[in-house]
């Protein structure tokens, strides 16, 4: 490894990797966007968000003041290559465990939605407790099958329902682009949903709070598809959907459900070559990284909203 390649490294994260944290936090990379049924591209965001999360552009404390470091120490592991969906579990179960953290949380970095299924199955097997799935999304992924595919980002959430590591609560936030068949589906499995008509009508207080209502004591995997962003605070998507969340709005309900027990989490869908000139959507990754780790903060006596 290079010295510049090194010093790039040690400061991705917001400079956590050295931090006194007493949680580990795992990134791993997923370079993948085989699935995707539109524009490629998002295999090549891993490397982009981590150069984005820079230490000399963003501190490590949370807009609401939490000091990161004392919570979180980063363990980066890079990123997992595969050719086909089977390999790609493979490999990341085997990433996921190759230094024996104890009790880690887990972040992982997109690629198309497709990697939330395997994503979502590794950190549950390793919690030995159902999860449920906090979803922001444009589209609720919820097609049997998605141009005669079972494994497409397109299907993603109906196969975590199949799994017997599945909860069954499923909770999105931001949809604006489902379908009859879709819709239908959300009803009989009475799935949650909070439109992003429903979000600009309500607020993101009382969307974050019926989250908060959805899953009390679950285990919950938060999944952030950056497609729930309108197009104008995250062009760099691979399914862009305009009347969306703005980058406020979903910030404060990554506040507003701090409390809830988020084991793992993911950020997906980032298109760099479809990004604008300024790398909005990039930039737009790091700071949701930042306050999703703030958000899986337990609460304390003392730093207790």
């Amino acid at each position: 490894m290079d010295s510049a390649l090194a010093i790039r490294k040690h400061e991705s994260f917001f400079g956590l990797s050295n931090s006194n944290g007493h949680r580990d936090l795992v990134i791993v990379g997923l370079p993948w966007d085989s699935t995707s049924s539109y524009r490629r591209g998002a295999a090549a965001a891993p490397n982009h968000i981590r150069a984005a999360t820079s230490a000399r552009l963003y501190n490590r404390f949370t807009e609401q003041g939490l000091d990161l470091s004392d919570w979180w120490r980063v363990c980066d592991h890079g990123d997992v290559n595969a050719k086909n969906a089977l390999s790609l579990k493979q490999r990341l179960a085997a990433r996921v465990s190759r230094h024996h953290h104890s009790d880690p949380s887990m972040l992982f970095m997109g690629g198309d939605h497709y990697v939330t299924l395997p994503c979502f199955t590794v950190a549950a097997a390793i919690q030995k407790h159902p999860t449920s799935l906090l979803y922001f999304d444009a589209h609720p992924d919820l097609y049997i099958d998605y141009e005669g595919k079972k494994q497409s980002h397109a299907t993603v959430v109906s196969r975590i329902l199949e799994s017997d590591l599945s909860s069954g609560t499923v909770c999105y936030v931001g949809m604006r682009a489902s379908t009859k068949e879709q819709d239908e589906r959300i009803k009989r499995l009475r799935l949650e949903t909070h439109t992003a008509h429903d979000v600009h009508t309500r607020g993101t207080a009382k969307t974050a709070a019926s989250i908060r209502s959805v899953f009390a004591d679950q285990p919950v995997y938060l999944s952030i598809d950056l497609d729930c962003l309108d197009p104008a605070f995250a062009p760099g998507v691979g399914n862009p959907q305009p009347g969306g969340l703005s980058t406020r709005q979903l910030i404060d309900i990554l506040h507003g459900i701090r409390g809830l027990n988020i084991i793992e989490a993911d950020i997906v869908e980032y298109s760099p070559k479809f990004d604008s000139l300024s790398k909005t959507t990039a930039f737009t990754a790091a700071i949701l990284i930042k306050e999703t780790m703030g958000s899986m903060i337990e609460p304390t006596p003392q730093n207790r909203d």
